[in-house]
C-alpha cells in the first residue's frame, strides 16, 4: 500500500519520520472513521447508483408526464383544517430514536434532552400528520412528525416546506429521516403509522421568527397525484439553542495546492460544529471539497479531533464543514488541518465533444473517454457514454462528475440535453480497499445534435481531481 511504503522512505530522516508518520496515522484513521459514517449511507445509496443519472431523468419525466394528464394538484381552495392536540402514543419522543443512527445533529439533540414538545396535528380524508417536537441551533432545524394513514389506500407524505412568518427555510439539503428500517421509502401502508425527522437548513443570515408552518403534500400511490395538503402550524424559536453557542471569529487563511481558503467563523452549538470557509476569488482553481479536514481542540487537559464532517454545504464561493458536537466546555486553543482538495482549473471546467466523430477534444483531464455501448445497450444518434477510472481517489471523499443539463454549439446557440434512451449505463462505484472510483455517465444531445455546428460544449460542474497537501491553521490560540 501506497502509505506504507511511504513510511519505509521516511526512514532516512527522523526529525521528518516524526512529523509524516503523525499525518499518515492521522489519514488513515480518518479513513477509518470516514468508512463508518459512510458505509452504511453508500450501502443504502448502491442502488440508486446503478440506475445513474438517466434513471433520475427518466422518473422525472414521468413525475411530468403524470402531470401533464392528470393537472397540477389542487392546494385546497380556503378549507380551514383545524389544529388538535395530539395523542401520545404517536408523538412520544422515543418513537423517533432510531432516526438517530442517521443523523449527528439529531443524535446530539435526543441525548441532550434538547428537543421541544409541540405535539399538534390535523387530520384530512384519513391522513393525519402530527408534530411531536421540534429544535433548532440556527444552522439546522429538526421537526419530528408522524403520519397516521386510516385510508385504504397507501400514503407517501411529502414535506413541501419549513416556513417561519412566510420566510421559507432553504430546501436544498432538506430531507425527511425514516424512524423505522425502511430502505429509502416513506410510504406508508394502509392502518399503518410512519415516524420521520425532517432536517433542514437555516440560513444564517434570515431573519426568521417563532410563527414556523411544516407543509405536506400526500401522494396517493393509486391515483398517482397528490389527494392531500395539509399544514401544521406551531412554534419555534430558530435560534432557542443560542445561549450555548461558542462562536469565534479567526479570519485565518490556509493555502493548500497553492488555493486560498479564508476560514471566517467557527461556531460550536450543542447540536453540531460549523467551521465557515469562503475560496479566494483570485484562486485558479475552483474547490469542490475538502480532504480529510480535521478539527483539532483543546480545553485544559482534554483534546479532541473532529474527524470528517458529515455534510458540506458548497457554492462556487464558499463552505460550511459540519462535524459533530464538541465535549469540550470552552476549547483554549482549536486548528483544522487539511490534507487536500479536491480542485479544478477554472478555465478547464467544461467538455469539449465534436459529436460527428465522438471525439472528445477538451476535459478538465486526460482520463474521461467516451465508451462504445455494449452489444445489449441501446443508444441513439446523437447519446454518449462517458467513462473515467481513478486511482489514488481519496474515495473518502470523492464526488462524482457533475454535467450541467445544457450545452452549446460552435455558434453558441444554446440546446438542452434529452433524457437518455437506455437506463442502463451509469453509475459511480467507489473502492476504499483499492482507493479507487469509476464514474460512468450518459449524455444524450440529441440526434438533431448530429448536425449542430461542431464542436459541443458542456459545463462541467463538479469533477474530482485529489490534490494532495497537508496544511494546518490556528483558529483560536491562547
Amino acid at each position: 500500500m501506497m502509505l506504507e511504503k511511504e513510511e519505509r522512505v521516511l526512514m532516512t530522516d527522523s526529525e521528518a519520520v516524526k512529523k509524516q508518520a503523525e499525518e499518515i496515522r492521522e489519514m488513515k484513521l480518518a479513513y477509518a472513521v470516514r468508512a463508518g459514517v459512510t458505509k452504511g449511507r453508500k450501502r443504502e445509496m448502491k442502488r440508486i447508483y446503478s440506475y445513474g443519472a438517466g434513471a433520475i431523468a427518466a422518473a422525472a419525466a414521468a413525475v411530468f408526464i403524470v402531470f401533464s394528464l392528470t393537472g397540477f394538484p389542487n392546494v385546497g381552495g380556503n378549507e380551514i383544517l383545524v389544529q388538535t392536540a395530539s395523542p401520545k402514543n404517536v408523538t412520544d419522543i422515543e418513537l423517533f430514536r432510531p432516526a438517530a443512527a442517521r443523523d449527528q445533529g439529531f443524535a446530539a439533540a435526543l441525548e441532550q434532552g434538547l428537543v421541544k414538545p409541540v405535539n399538534l396535528g390535523v387530520e384530512k380524508n384519513g391522513v393525519r400528520i402530527d408534530v411531536a417536537g421540534a429544535v433548532a441551533d440556527g444552522r439546522n432545524a429538526y421537526v419530528l412528525y408522524s403520519v397516521q394513514n386510516h385510508t385504504k389506500k397507501a400514503a407517501i407524505p411529502i414535506v413541501e416546506s419549513l416556513e417561519f412568518g412566510g420566510v421559507e427555510a432553504p430546501s436544498r439539503w432538506a430531507e425527511s429521516i425514516y424512524a423505522l428500517d425502511h430502505f429509502n421509502s416513506n410510504e406508508i401502508s394502509p392502518g399503518e403509522t410512519g415516524y420521520f425527522v425532517y432536517k433542514t437548513n437555516l440560513s444564517p443570515t434570515a431573519k426568521y421568527n417563532k410563527d414556523a408552518k411544516l407543509s405536506f403534500k400526500v401522494w396517493d400511490t393509486s391515483a398517482n397525484k397528490y389527494q392531500e395538503w395539509l399544514d401544521v402550524a406551531f412554534d419555534l424559536d430558530s435560534n432557542m439553542l443560542k445561549d450555548n453557542e461558542r462562536v469565534f471569529y479567526p479570519d485565518q487563511t490556509l493555502t493548500v495546492a497553492s488555493q486560498k481558503i479564508k476560514v471566517r467563523q467557527l461556531l460550536y452549538t450543542p447540536l453540531q460544529t460549523y467551521v465557515d470557509l469562503e475560496y479566494d476569488s483570485a484562486n485558479e482553481k475552483q474547490i469542490f471539497n475538502m480532504i480529510n479536514p480535521v478539527l483539532i481542540g483543546k480545553s485544559g487537559d482534554q483534546s479532541e479531533k473532529l474527524y470528517y464532517p458529515i455534510k458540506m454545504f458548497n457554492d462556487e464561493s464558499k463552505t460550511t464543514l459540519v462535524y459533530k458536537c464538541s465535549k469540550l466546555e470552552r476549547p483554549d486553543t482549536a486548528s483544522l488541518k487539511i490534507f487536500g482538495i479536491g480542485a479544478v482549473n477554472k478555465e478547464k471546467l467544461k467538455l469539449v465533444i465534436d459529436l460527428q466523430k465522438k471525439e472528445i477534444l477538451e476535459a478538465p483531464d486526460n482520463l474521461l473517454r467516451i465508451v462504445p455501448p455494449e452489444p445489449d445497450e441501446k443508444q441513439g444518434a446523437g447519446e454518449i457514454y462517458l467513462e473515467r477510472t481513478l486511482e489514488h481517489a481519496q474515495v473518502a471523499d470523492s464526488r462524482s462528475m457533475w454535467l450541467d443539463d445544457s450545452f452549446t454549439d460552435a455558434k453558441g446557440e444554446k440546446h438542452k440535453q434529452l433524457n437518455p434512451e437506455s437506463l442502463g449505463h451509469g453509475g459511480y462505484v467507489t473502492s476504499s480497499k483499492d482507493d479507487y472510483s469509476k464514474d460512468e455517465k450518459t449524455y444524450n444531445f440529441g440526434k438533431e445534435a448530429v448536425n449542430y455546428p461542431q464542436p459541443l460544449t458542456i459545463k462541467v460542474n463538479q469533477y474530482w481531481i485529489p490534490l494532495m497537501d497537508t496544511q494546518s491553521v490556528e483558529l483560536i490560540g491562547k
